[in-house]
């Protein structure tokens, strides 16, 4: 088992000891043979990981918010995002070029307008930095790759700075220590996501 694999279930344990409805939300992974052929339209290719994580599970139909506050979108919502003018229409990527940010980007994880997705690349690798896509269309580099991600999150889960509120949804109790450790697992990347710390 991969470490990303590995945390994903660490995440999926946590909730269903304490929010089996967000657990219960999941929809069964795919075959890495669908994957490709939902992914083939595209110019660019996404890194290995993606595969591993549509393989475990291909999203929430909950919207529960189960990775921090934003949705895990099912395989057909993150291409139909993807394909959209709101990440990769001929305008954003002339001026990511020119700002030499990520050309195309794939989202994994949205909620109102802001973003979670890898670089898509010309030639398939197996991990990508995860940007954050905020709803004005910054760009910043939250975590060094999805494993990454997903052992920050697993591991505030953990320690009780992701919390289940009465309306079955997931909250951050505490944007400063969640920032203390997202920048534990990922050296390198922005101070700071949010204002208050994370």
């Amino acid at each position: 088992m991969t470490d990303l694999t590995s945390a994903l279930n660490r995440i999926l344990r946590w909730l269903e000891s304490h929010s089996p409805a967000s657990a219960a939300g999941f929809q069964a992974g795919l075959s890495s043979e669908i994957i490709a052929a939902k992914l083939k339209p595209f110019p660019f290719e996404i890194p290995q990981e993606i595969y591993e994580l549509y393989q475990w599970r291909n999203g929430d139909q909950s919207y529960s918010s189960v990775f921090g506050y934003l949705w895990f979108l099912d395989i057909d919502s993150a291409c139909e995002a993807a394909s959209s003018e709101v990440l990769n229409d001929e305008v954003l990527l002339e001026v990511r070029e020119q700002a030499g940010e990520p050309q195309f980007l794939f989202p994994l994880f949205a909620f109102d307008g802001e973003y979670f997705a890898v670089q898509g690349c010309q030639e398939s690798q197996p991990e990508s930095l995860i940007f954050h896509v905020s709803d004005c269309y910054e760009i910043n580099p939250a975590f060094v790759n999805l494993t990454a991600m997903m052992l920050a999150i697993a591991e505030c889960y953990e320690t009780g700075i992701y919390v289940v509120r009465e309306d079955d949804l997931i909250e951050v109790v505490d944007e400063k220590k969640f920032g203390e450790i997202r920048r534990k697992y990922n050296p390198g990347t922005v101070e700071s996501l949010y204002v208050e710390g994370g």
